[in-house]
């Protein structure tokens, strides 16, 4: 069950955390990333390589914000 976490505000960026559970129930982490840009919201989904799972939902989540902000921080 999801608690409901914090969207984490960076660089100007919103990240969401979307981590899933898969078909091995482990976590795979996911996020979504989005800013506006003149009246739009582009939105993008950014997430770990396939082989990275975790237990639990919240460790997904943690590994997903630190993903975001790298795929954030590699566009400037």
């Amino acid at each position: 069950m999801r608690d409901m976490a914090e969207d984490v505000e960076y660089r100007g960026w919103k990240i969401k955390q979307q981590s899933y559970k898969s078909e091995r129930a482990l976590w795979h982490p996911k996020a979504l990333v989005s800013i506006g840009d003149g009246g739009n919201v582009r939105e993008y989904q950014v997430a770990a390589p396939p082989d990275v799972m975790y237990a639990t939902e919240r460790d997904a989540d943690a590994y997903a914000i630190e993903v975001a902000k790298k795929w954030i921080d590699e566009r400037g």
